[in-house]
C-alpha cells in the first residue's frame, strides 16, 4: 500500500480541529512530515519527525515528534509551528479573509504523501460591506461581516491594537458563529487618522449608536471587544457610555489611559496625548509620573521587552489612580483575556486590578490567563511562532512573550471562551 495523508475534514473553519493521519509507511520508521503555506504574500513552513507505529501509521492527535518544529502531541501541532523566514516584512495577524491552503507532506527519505487542508475564514453566507459614515460630525469607518441569514443577529464591535487597521478575520469568525461583528478602524486606515494622537471618545461614542441605529442589534445586545490599545479602549469607552453596551470582552487589555507610546505621529513622543472627551485631553500613567522609568524597556539589545517599563510605571500610585479607568462605571458582564508571559505590557498583572475593582462592587467579571504566552491572543490554528517582529508603526523590534506552544493553547482556550461568554451574556438575568 503506498504511503498516504487523510485530513478530515479537508476543508473547514480555521477554528477546527483536523484529523491528520498518515499511513503506508514501513513499521517504527522515522516520517518526516512537512507543513507549509502562503499567508499575507509569505511562505511559513514548519517541519517535525515522528516514529511510525507498528503498522506503519501516525495520528498526529497522539503522535510525539522525536525532533522538530514542536515537542509534545498536538492534532494541529504542524500548523501552529509554522515559521515564516522574514518576520520584517509579515503582515500578522491575517488582515484579509482569504482562505489558508496548508500543504503537507510525509516522506522517509524514499517514498512521499501529500494532502491539502484548507482553513477558511468566511462561513457559507457571511457577508462583508465596508463601512464608511458620517455621524454626529465623525467619520466611522470600518469592514461589517453579517452571519448568513435575515436576522436579526447579536453585535459585536471589534477594534484593533497599537498597529491600527482592522483585523477582518477575527470579525468574519464571529460572523460565522452568528454574530454580525463591526471592525471598528480607530486609526491607520482608510477615513481616519494615520496616528493615534488626540482620540475623542466621543468618535466610539457615534460608532455605538450608528451601529444600534442601521444594524439593529438582536435584542439590544451589542458587545464591544477589543485587544492591547484596542482593550484599554474597550473599557474606557464602557466605563464612559455604559448604556450603550451590553458586554465587554476585553483582550490584554489596560486598566490605566496611557500615552502614545508607539503609535504616535513622528516626533510627538511616547508620551504624547491619546484621549480627549469634550476636546479636552484626559489624563494618562506617564503625566507626572516620578517613578515610570522607559529605559527599563530598551536596558538590553533587541528585542526590546516593555513590559517592564510598564511595571515601572504603575509603581507612582497618584500617577495611576489619576489615568485609572474607572471600570465600576459599566455595570454588564466583562470578560477579561490575559497573557501571563506578556512582553508589551503586564496584561495579567493589568486585568486583575480591573478583576479586583469590579469584584470590590460586585460587578460580573470573569478573568481567563492564557497561561505562559505572550501578547499575541489571537484564535486557533494560526502560527503562534511569531514573538519578536518590529512594531508596524515605530518600528521598533518588540519581544511579545510566550512561547509557540503556550501561545498555541492561548490561542484556543481564549477563543472556546470568548465565544462561552458571549453564549451567556446574551441570556436574560435569572
Amino acid at each position: 500500500m503506498p504511503p498516504s495523508i487523510s485530513v478530515a475534514p479537508a476543508r473547514a473553519l480555521i477554528d477546527v480541529e483536523r484529523d491528520i493521519r498518515i499511513t503506508g509507511f514501513a513499521a517504527h520508521s522515522l516520517v518526516t512530515v512537512t507543513a507549509g503555506m502562503q499567508m499575507c504574500g509569505m511562505a511559513w513552513r514548519s517541519r517535525a519527525v515522528f516514529l511510525a507505529d507498528h503498522d506503519g501509521s501516525l495520528d498526529l492527535r497522539h503522535a510525539s515528534p522525536v525532533e522538530g518544529d514542536y515537542a509534545e502531541p498536538s492534532a494541529m501541532g504542524i500548523v501552529w509551528s509554522m515559521r515564516c523566514d522574514d518576520v520584517n516584512r509579515v503582515v500578522f495577524p491575517p488582515d484579509r479573509t482569504d482562505a489558508l491552503e496548508v500543504h503537507i507532506e510525509a516522506s522517509d527519505g524514499e517514498r512521499r504523501a501529500g494532502a491539502t487542508l484548507v482553513q477558511e475564514f468566511l462561513a457559507p453566507g457571511v457577508r462583508h460591506e465596508a463601512v464608511r459614515a458620517q455621524r454626529g460630525g465623525m467619520s466611522l469607518s470600518g469592514e461589517l461581516y453579517t452571519p448568513a441569514g435575515a436576522g436579526p443577529h447579536p453585535l459585536v464591535i471589534y477594534m484593533n491594537g497599537s498597529s491600527g487597521g482592522v483585523n477582518a478575520p477575527r470579525a468574519a469568525l464571529f460572523a460565522a458563529h452568528g454574530y454580525q461583528c463591526l471592525a471598528l478602524a480607530i486609526f491607520n486606515y482608510e477615513g481616519r487618522p494615520r496616528y493615534l494622537n488626540r482620540m475623542p471618545l466621543e468618535y466610539f461614542e457615534q460608532a455605538l449608536l450608528w451601529s444600534r441605529e442601521q444594524l439593529r442589534p438582536r435584542d439590544g445586545f451589542v458587545a464591544l471587544s477589543g485587544i492591547s490599545r484596542g482593550g484599554e479602549a474597550t473599557l474606557l469607552v464602557a466605563s464612559q457610555y455604559p448604556e450603550l453596551v451590553s458586554a465587554v470582552l476585553a483582550y490584554v487589555p489596560s486598566p490605566v489611559m496611557h500615552g502614545v507610546v508607539s503609535a504616535g505621529e513622528p516626533g510627538s513622543g511616547r508620551n504624547a496625548q491619546v484621549w480627549t472627551l469634550r476636546g479636552e485631553p484626559l489624563p494618562h500613567l506617564w503625566q507626572d509620573n516620578a517613578l515610570g522609568d522607559w529605559d527599563a524597556a530598551y536596558a538590553c539589545d533587541p528585542p526590546y521587552r516593555q513590559s517592564r517599563a510598564f511595571l515601572s510605571a504603575t509603581l507612582d500610585r497618584a500617577a495611576f489612580e489619576r489615568a485609572r479607568i474607572p471600570v465600576e462605571r459599566f455595570g454588564g458582564p466583562m470578560l477579561l483575556v490575559s497573557a501571563s508571559d506578556d512582553g508589551f505590557w503586564p496584561s495579567t498583572a493589568y486585568a486583575e486590578l480591573v478583576m479586583r475593582r469590579r469584584q470590590a462592587a460586585g460587578l460580573p467579571t470573569e478573568h481567563f490567563v492564557c497561561a505562559g504566552a505572550g501578547h499575541h491572543v489571537h484564535y486557533p490554528h494560526l502560527p503562534a511562532t511569531l514573538i519578536s517582529k518590529p512594531h508596524a508603526m515605530s518600528g521598533l523590534l518588540l519581544d511579545a512573550g510566550g512561547t509557540p506552544a503556550a501561545n498555541a493553547a492561548g490561542n484556543a482556550g481564549s477563543y472556546r471562551a470568548a465565544l462561552a461568554f458571549l453564549a451567556a451574556a446574551r441570556q436574560p438575568a435569572a
